[in-house]
């Protein structure tokens, strides 16, 4: 018989209804009383009782000849079983619904009447059952009363309505029993804003080789983005040859150029900061990688947007990469009443992009005979007097305590705003994802629009998930437009991108809206000035070491490591590497290709395990010095109303406030914290590339390789039809004779 789990509307006492029960009750014909699962029961009985035939009835779906047989037999067995149940089940008459519904409720009377006489019963046992047990010295009693407690306060909690889209402020269960002490603010957006300072500077060079067509051939549904150096259908060079080719490494004179000023050593930037009686000074380079974890806090984890790429892209990751998560780093060096705040090196490393940034910033904004002067063999070869008398040319801002220093590489009037942006220049995925052993990817090469693999879209993709983040919180330091990228192999340049910081923010934000990506770079600024102010009130007029980490929990939330430190500890850290970087700087000297695959054979996974475990077993047995250990948690408040993030709809006119908790932990619990967030940090800095695992990225990186290699055969047959058919420049033009 077919039931259905249906509330019965004439009994509500019911829980189901029986179809057949309720035809009845409603005088229903005869042939609508009983109901049927099988078409072929239907038709049968609806041809038997005069209702509709069986040529009214579809018939039932064929079946295969090995289940003909027994399913011949599911009609008759079905009827009869139907038969019997409406013969013993149904009665032929049934009592009105009145009667009906009083017999039920009574029913039910009886049945609670006879369920409480029971509960009091069990009860009166239970408690005879419980004297006995106190008298024979049990505290069963206790532990089931305080059982019982311990349930109800979490029922009570799990009813209790949530604070907020993400439930009560500052409630981090693993660490609320050491917590020490608490404080408590809000940061509001609009209390202070990014401010220029007019300084006089140098003039800031513009683009060469006709370059700067590149910087108004935006990314939108309507062009590509992508400047290509050379059409490879047409095999047309769009700017000049001499690009293509990358001045090596071993011929460029890297002594020549001048050393990079950090902020600890900017005795300019110091002294803006005494006059503009700001607390704390530093560099886009050095303020970045903090930052990036204020953008995780306050997102949540937002990830990335890939709307600007093709829909057949097979790549679906969404996370940044395992370089870009981990856990930042910075020294904070007192001086005269300033604080400055210089990148941790203590897990640095050369490669080989190091340099080829270094060299491709001249290249990009030189004249070629002017650029020339840079290489070793040259007769008219740079001095380095001639080089320290190129000024360099910074813009300043300040916010709240802070001064901030940025490098200006180049300048175009026409451009928006300052008319400033900067200058990147990135590698293939196949040099990026083992840039310590770059020979390997020698040979892959950009051939095509969109892709997996040798395409500009793979390259888009990686500074999504790898580098705009860095990349616009810099141009925001620096007040600029936008960056500049030239995409290359180490050897050859294949094609320039402009990327706009609204375009970098539509990646980021999900908005191409810059409004909500400056009013994060300002409230992050404000979070991290009140954890400065915090540390410094703690340990005043001493040099300190942080660490900060966000954390991805069902409530995000950071944490903040503090110790102070001596100027020789820092110069013993940030020089730890000085001989590891120097050899591999001698090693760059014999740059070529390598065929050699065995280092991806090496179990550097042990060594590098065996490694931390004996540092950890140093770090165990070292005495623990001073420290302070900080968990933070926010609560963003947009027009009055809480929100996990802002979402895309957010402009100018908004308010975006931050509640924010600092709870202090107790220096037991924060040192080993601690020792966790120095052992994530390692892992991920020395990995080796950008973001997998050493594990992980073999199968991928042997991958690369082989796409490698074939690129350096291609490449070889692109240099012979060139010697064949000659290089043509789109300058060049067509000759009258061609027309």
């Amino acid at each position: 018989m077919f039931r259905a789990s249906l509330r019965s509307v004439s009994d509500p006492l019911r829980d189901h209804v029986c179809f057949s029960c309720l035809a009845r009750r409603f005088a229903a014909p005869t042939n609508l009383r009983r109901f049927h699962r099988i078409p072929a029961l239907r038709a049968q009985f609806s041809s038997e009782n005069g209702g509709s035939t069986a040529a009214d009835v579809p018939a039932a779906p064929s079946m295969p000849h090995w289940e003909q047989d027994s399913s011949s037999k599911i009609p008759e067995q079905a009827e009869q079983a139907n038969q019997e149940f409406a013969d013993e089940s149904l009665p032929d008459t049934l009592p009105s619904d009145a009667a009906h519904l009083q017999n039920q409720q009574a029913a039910t009377r009886r049945a609670r009447r006879t369920a409480r006489q029971r509960d009091k019963r069990r009860s009166k046992e239970n408690e005879k059952s419980d004297e006995g047990e106190t008298k024979n010295g049990s505290d069963s009693t206790s532990k089931r009363k305080a059982a019982i407690q311990k349930v109800n306060q979490i029922l009570d909690e799990k009813a209790s309505p949530k604070r907020g889209p993400r439930g009560p402020k500052g409630k981090l269960s693993h660490v609320a029993n050491f917590v020490n002490e608490k404080h408590t603010g809000v940061v509001d957006s609009e209390a202070d804003a990014l401010k220029a300072l007019d300084i006089p500077m140098a003039p800031v060079p513009g683009l060469s080789f006709g370059l700067d067509r590149v910087l108004f051939n935006s990314n939108n549904e309507t062009s590509p983005g992508v400047y290509q150096l050379r059409d490879p259908r047409s095999r047309v060079y769009n700017f000049d040859p001499y690009l293509g080719q990358i001045m090596p490494v071993t011929e460029f004179d890297f002594n020549a150029l001048k050393e990079y000023i950090t902020s600890s050593k900017d005795d300019t930037l110091r002294n803006h900061a005494i006059k503009q009686k700001k607390k704390y000074s530093g560099s886009s380079s050095s303020m970045t990688s903090v930052l990036s974890q204020f953008h995780y806090l306050l997102s949540a984890w937002r990830g990335i947007d890939t709307r600007t790429l093709s829909q057949g892209f097979p790549d679906k990751l969404r996370s940044f990469t395992r370089l870009l998560r981990s856990p930042a780093a910075m020294f904070l060096h007192y001086q005269d009443g300033v604080y400055a705040i210089d990148a941790d090196k203590e897990f640095d490393s050369a490669n080989i992009l190091m340099n080829l940034g270094k060299s491709m910033e001249k290249l990009l904004t030189m004249p070629k005979e002017d650029f020339e002067r840079y290489r070793r063999s040259s007769e008219n070869k740079i001095t380095y007097e001639e080089e320290q008398a190129i000024p360099e040319s910074y813009h300043y801002s300040t916010y709240g305590d802070f001064i901030m220093r940025s490098q200006l590489d180049a300048y175009d009037p026409r451009l928006p705003g300052t008319g400033m942006f900067d200058l990147k220049t990135r590698a293939v995925v196949s040099i990026r994802m083992d840039a310590k052993n770059f020979e390997h990817g020698l040979g892959y090469e950009i051939k095509t629009r969109f892709g997996d693999f040798e395409s500009y879209e793979r390259e888009f993709y990686d500074m999504i998930r790898a580098a705009f983040l860095k990349y616009s919180l810099q141009v925001r330091i620096g007040r600029m437009d936008g960056i500049f990228v030239a995409f290359h192999n180490v050897e050859r340049i294949f094609g320039f991108q402009y990327v706009s910081l609204p375009e970098m923010d539509q990646t980021l934000h999900g908005t191409s809206d810059t409004a909500l990506g400056d009013k994060e770079f300002e409230l992050s600024l404000g979070l991290w000035n009140e954890i400065l102010n915090k540390a410094t009130e703690k340990y005043p007029e001493q040099s300190l070491r942080f660490h900060f980490e966000t954390r991805d929990a069902v409530t995000p939330f950071m944490y903040i490591f503090v110790e102070p430190v001596t100027k020789e500890e820092i110069h013993a850290i940030q020089n730890s590497k000085k001989a590891e970087i120097d050899a591999y700087q001698q090693r760059l000297l014999n740059l070529k290709p390598s065929e050699d695959d065995s280092d991806l054979d090496a179990p550097q996974v042990e060594e590098t395990a065996e490694t931390s475990a004996a540092e950890a077993e140093e770090e165990e047995a070292a005495p623990k010095g001073e420290l302070m250990a900080m968990a933070l948690t926010i609560r963003n408040k947009v027009n009055g109303e809480y929100v996990d993030r802002p979402t895309e709809g957010f402009n100018a006119h908004d308010k975006w406030q931050v509640e924010y908790e600092l709870s202090e932990l107790s220096p037991a619990q924060g040192h080993v914290l601690y020792k966790m967030c120095k052992t994530r940090r390692m892992r991920g800095l020395e990995g080796r590339g950008e973001d997998e695992l050493e594990v992980a990225s073999n199968v991928y990186i042997r991958r690369l390789r082989q796409i490698s290699k074939e690129g350096r055969k291609h490449r070889e047959r692109e240099n012979q039809l060139d010697k064949e058919l000659g290089i043509v420049l789109l300058e060049d033009g067509v000759k009258d004779g061609e027309k």
